[in-house]
Parts: C-alpha cells; structure tokens; sequence
C-alpha cells in the first residue's frame, strides 16, 4: 500500500507491506525491513531496524498525529494518495459549495460523530476509521452540514470509499 507522509513540511510517498511483526517500508526509494512490536500500552512499539532498536510512541492528541521516535516528537499526517488528489483539488470541491469526507486507506468504522443535519465547524472530527491498529480521527475541512452519511459503525471501508458529505451553509 502506498500513502503520503507529511512531516516537517515535506511530503514523501512511503510504500508498506506488513505481513504478522514484520514490516516492509520503501521510502523515497530506499527499502527498509523492521521488526515491529506493539507494547503494553498500545501506543508504544519497539521497531527493529538494521540491527538498532527503537522505541516509537504513535498519539493522536486533539486529532492530530505525532510521532515520537527516540525522544523526539515529529507531527505527522499521513494520506491515501487518492485523498492526496482530493485534497489538491480542495478549492474546486469548496467552491462548489460541497466537501466529502473519504477513508484515507482501508480500515473499520468505529465511530460515527455525526449524523444527516448535524452543522459542523471546519475541523471537526466526523467520522473515527481504525487502520493498521491504530484509530484516524477523520475530519471536516470547511464545515457545514451533514447531508449524508454513507457508512455504518463496525463497517469496513476502502482507501477513497467516501464517508460523509457536507454542504457548506446556504447550498
């Protein structure tokens, strides 16, 4: 699977395979092996990679994603490359007075904050999708009101699969 990371203002494809505790990175064209261990408190791994040890703490504070990597905390936001297209052609879809909220990569609907109505700010969450054992607290980005919503809690969804719409106030 392929996903964008954004991290520090630079953006960088990274494609994955995971296959059990193992886990295959290529990274701006440069391939990496890791062995990965989730930890007691479910927000810590211990990664093996070329031979050094690193413990990495995944959080998710106010719906942002950070990365915490040896003592260092990096925000980071990672998308779909579909939601990568999307995004870029974020003024169109505004103008038009309409925004879809879609599933950055597959995963499972675990919570729905939203339902047909519902007025929402830009940044709201709408809509918690788990992928990769980790929970997305997916967002608006203009805010509005809810006119759709196309998924189910416990729903599996695909990379793309549109989730919520929204039309901003008075379309």
């Amino acid at each position: 699977m392929k996903l964008w990371v954004a991290r520090e203002g630079h953006d960088t494809e990274v494609e994955f395979e995971a296959r059990g505790d193992r886990l295959w990175l290529t990274i701006e064209g440069r391939r990496l092996e890791a062995d990965c261990r989730r930890l007691w408190d479910g927000e810590v791994y211990s990664v093996l990679i070329e031979g050094r040890s690193h413990e990495v703490r995944v959080s998710s504070p106010g719906g942002r994603l950070e990365v915490t990597l040896d003592g260092a905390t990096i925000p980071v936001e990672v998308r779909h490359p579909l939601e990568k297209l999307l995004q870029a052609t974020g003024p169109a879809a505004r103008a038009s007075g309409r925004e879809t909220v879609v599933a950055p990569m597959p995963g499972l609907v675990v919570a729905l904050r939203v339902r047909p109505g519902d007025v929402v700010a830009a940044g709201q969450p709408v809509v918690v999708v788990e992928a990769m054992k980790m929970q997305n607290e997916l967002a608006t980005r203009g805010g509005g009101v809810v006119t759709d919503v196309l998924v189910e809690e416990r729903t599996p969804v695909s990379a793309g699969q549109a989730l919520v719409r929204i039309a901003q106030a008075g379309s």
